[in-house]
Parts: structure tokens; C-alpha cells; sequence
């Protein structure tokens, strides 16, 4: 059995929402039906907390792929990581796991009008920083950011702005298995993307 770990923070934390809809990891396992799928999310955490983790959480599983997201909270204003940190910190993940098992996610957008820890215009150069490191690396890469921006960011996300509502996970969940349709040749159906 291949094994996915999905490492990051809140966004990718549990396995549902408090209105019970799945979030990521749970909407992989539904179609990953084969795959040991493991959960390594923790909320509020940092690109610099997630190195000290990173042995114990994602390497000793030996992972075929992992999901990498962070971003939300390095570009916060009350953790804010530096970009070139950020990006060190991104680098030295690959390099650990082993760029052919990556797939980076960048950051999603912000409901600003609803967020006052963080702004678009911040979170933008957060996500360019981590497909700079994707090209650089040579991993897969998911452009989150880029998708959502064009999209109305208020419909996949909760009342605080940030996190996802079931759209915002369906989306998410949805780019990830296309980018595991590419890298392993596994075959999903399409899926007709809400809202």
C-alpha cells in the first residue's frame, strides 16, 4: 500500500469540520481507497515550527507523497516568518523527503473584509515563494492560490476568513488528486467543482 502524509497547519488539521463535512484527509481516503492516508495538520503552526516535527510526523512513515501546506500562519501578522526563512524552511522539507515525493501547496487567498490577521497582497508573495521553491526543486505543485484568487474566495470559506468551508475542501481535495492522477497515473473521475 502507498502511504500520503499531509503536512501542514489548520487547514489541513482533522479529519471534519464542526458542521461534519470532510476535510482534506478524509476526502483523499474516500478515493485513495488503497493507500494508507495520514493526517500530520496541526492549527497555528509555522513553517519553523513544522522542522521540529518533521521526523517524527511525515519520515519515520516512510511516505510515497507528501502534501506540504503551510503559509497562513508564516504570513500572519502575529507570527509572520520572513519570506527567505519561509522559503529555507520549504527547501529543507524537500530535501528531506525527497523532491519526487512533494507536492507543494501554496497558501489559499483571504476573505479579507472577514480577516484581519492577514492580507492578499501578503499571502500572494508567500504563495509565489513557494512555487519558486517547487521550480527550483523540481517538486509537483498545487497553485491554490491562483485558482481561488480568480474564484469568489467568500464562498469556500467560514465566517473567519481562513479556513475552508466543504467547498473550500472539496476544491482543495480535488487538486490534490488531479496532481496524484499525474505523478502515479491513477485514474479519478471528474468531479463538477461547487460553488
Amino acid at each position: 500500500m502507498k502511504t500520503l502524509v499531509c503536512f501542514g497547519d489548520s487547514i489541513t488539521s482533522k479529519e471534519k469540520s464542526k458542521d461534519g463535512s470532510l476535510r482534506l484527509t478524509s476526502r483523499l481516503r474516500q478515493e485513495l481507497t488503497e493507500w494508507v492516508v495520514m493526517n500530520a495538520g496541526i492549527p497555528a503552526e509555522t513553517t519553523r515550527a513544522a522542522l521540529v516535527r518533521l521526523q517524527d510526523d511525515v519520515l519515520r512513515h516512510q511516505p510515497d507523497f507528501v502534501t506540504i501546506l503551510f503559509g497562513a500562519n508564516d504570513s500572519s501578522d502575529h507570527r509572520l516568518i520572513p519570506l527567505k526563512e519561509y522559503e529555507k524552511n520549504l527547501t529543507y522539507m524537500v530535501n528531506k523527503i525527497g523532491a519526487k515525493k512533494v507536492i507543494l501547496i501554496s497558501p489559499a487567498p483571504v476573505y479579507e473584509e472577514k480577516q484581519k490577521a492577514r492580507t492578499n497582497e501578503r499571502m500572494k508573495t508567500y504563495a509565489q515563494t513557494v512555487k519558486k521553491v517547487a521550480k527550483h526543486e523540481g517538486t509537483a505543485y498545487v497553485p491554490l492560490f491562483e485558482i481561488l484568487n480568480e474564484m469568489d474566495i467568500k464562498n469556500y470559506v467560514i465566517e473567519d476568513g481562513l479556513h475552508f468551508n466543504k467547498y473550500g475542501y472539496e476544491e482543495l481535495s480535488e487538486l490534490v488528486l488531479r496532481k496524484i492522477n499525474t505523478l502515479t497515473a491513477i485514474s479519478f473521475p471528474k468531479k463538477q467543482l461547487s460553488p
